[in-house]
């Protein structure tokens, strides 16, 4: 009797202990534990059914979502879950443990909070992914590439399905490979370990988890088991990787290919490429003293021991100009203390050389896009000195053939223009305020226009759109909106 009292009391303090989430986690365990009991003796047998039938008597049934006091904050948190920082609202990460058949959905917003948690089907054979056809999942750091929804899909893939970049550059680094690993729905009754290697969870919940998801943004961690620490301990780790960073990204800007190339465990012949196209870009922009730097923006960074994943916006910054490269994604090892890069990649890519490739094409547009706007400012000017100064033929040239504005083509404006000439004795166009907004062989021009003239005066917004004609900026369309006289 006594002995039966205090299996009462450790099941009622487990039962408190439990939240909905675990209950169906372990419903799981309870079946395991029924095929253990069966190969032991009838005694044995007996009192252990008996003790999970209590246990299991006072558990929850729906493990969709996470009670009030789960969401509020969490003393401890995933080991590899370091820092989400999304600049248009909350960040989200999913987390596969395979050990307990459990995926788990974490918002980050001033701290972790933990939103659902589900039960989940792994590869039917244990063990990290190695290769195709092995029938496992794999394990690390990965993310979303596409999505989709049931109309174009098999049964096999229930409601919706999302691709998980598996094989990740570090997967090949390590000699591992596969495709077409998966999270999906299913149409079947949910079992532990019954797939082929994909991470499937129940219609349902699919539908549920498919809002959290962003492509090639929200990470999904594999890991045989999870690791919980306080968000504390990350401390060391977000410090030791971010001042990897503004050093990676120093170095860069200043030119220090030496301290640059120090941030990776070893250079590639990307590094050398890259560095002979940036190398006279930032020459000529420091003579000319055109202010540059690179920015960082929606940083994600998770672990997955030994290794660190970091994800980001990588923008770009040159004097009033702004432009993404694309979202970039390092590798990061420990080499004894410090933090090194041991593989790079522009997300979704599966290709080390596009990495550099890419940010030197970027480079080179940037380089063309101040070169134009410098140009497209000096034609504004010369447009503006051709009119002031009554040089109807030089006027005439900063048209485009196709010009039309208040229902006149060009030879129409040209001469209300000519008219205009004769009217004043004198006209000087001042420009203040100058915006330029570039897109390839176009460009659109904004700005404040200050208008005098012997007999007019007048200060409005006039908005000139630009096109190029045989390697020339020329106006094919003009407005004007008065402010004031």
């Amino acid at each position: 009797m006594q002995g039966a009292r205090i299996l009462r009391n450790e099941v009622h303090l487990r039962r408190i202990a439990m939240t909905k989430d675990e209950a169906q986690r372990r419903r799981w365990t309870f079946y395991e534990a029924v095929r253990f009991a069966s190969k032991t003796s009838s005694v044995i047998r007996a009192l252990l059914l008996q003790s999970l039938a209590l246990f299991f008597l006072f558990t929850v049934a729906d493990a969709s979502s996470v009670s009030p006091s789960q969401q509020s904050g969490l003393d401890f948190v995933p080991e590899s879950l370091i820092s989400l920082d999304w600049d248009d609202g909350p960040a989200y990460a999913i987390v596969v443990e395979k050990h307990s058949q459990t995926l788990s959905v974490y918002e980050c917003q001033d701290g972790f909070t933990l939103k659902h948690r589900f039960p989940c089907s792994t590869g039917e054979v244990r063990g990290k992914k190695e290769k195709s056809g092995d029938r496992k999942t794999p394990e690390g750091i990965y993310f979303f590439t596409e999505a989709f929804e049931k109309r174009y899909l098999s049964a096999t893939y229930g409601n919706r399905a999302f691709v998980i970049d598996y094989p990740n550059l570090l997967d090949r680094r390590h000699g591992r490979d596969g495709n077409n690993i998966w999270l999906h729905g299913t149409n079947k009754p949910l079992k532990p370990r019954d797939s082929n290697g994909c991470v499937v969870v129940e219609n349902g919940h699919i539908d549920t988890l498919a809002p959290y998801i962003r492509l090639n943004r929200t990470p999904v961690i594999i890991e045989q088991r999870l690791h919980m620490v306080s968000p504390e301990s990350h401390a060391a780790s977000r410090k030791g990787v971010t001042e990897l960073l503004e050093g990676w990204k120093s170095a860069f800007t200043t030119g220090d290919k030496v301290k640059y190339c120090a941030s990776y465990s070893e250079p590639s012949a990307g590094v050398d490429r890259l560095w002979e196209a940036w190398d006279p870009i930032r020459t000529a922009w420091q003579e000319a003293r055109i202010a540059f730097d690179m920015s960082f923006r929606n940083v994600t960074i998770t672990m997955g021991n030994p290794c660190v994943v970091v994800l980001f916006d990588q923008v770009l910054h040159l004097d009033r100009h702004a432009m993404t490269v694309g979202t970039k994604k390092l590798f990061l090892e420990q080499d004894e203390n410090t933090w090194k890069i041991v593989e790079e990649v522009y997300q979704p890519g599966d290709t080390k050389p596009e990495a550099n490739h890419l940010m030197a094409a970027s480079l080179a547009r940037l380089y063309r896009l101040q070169k134009d706007y410098k140009t497209v400012a000096e034609f504004i000017a010369e447009w503006a000195e051709a009119w002031s100064s009554k040089d109807i033929a030089r006027y005439r040239a900063c048209y485009a053939d196709d010009f039309y504005a208040r229902r006149m083509d060009l030879a129409a404006w040209i001469r209300y223009k000519e008219r205009l000439n004769k009217r004043y004795d004198s006209i000087r166009v001042l420009i203040e305020d100058l915006d330029i907004c570039q897109k390839s062989n176009q460009s659109t021009a904004t700005f404040l226009q200050r208008y005098h003239s012997s007999g007019n005066q007048s200060v409005g917004i006039k908005r000139l759109r630009l096109k190029r004609v045989g390697g020339l900026w020329k106006i094919y369309r003009e407005a004007w909106n008065k402010i004031r006289e």
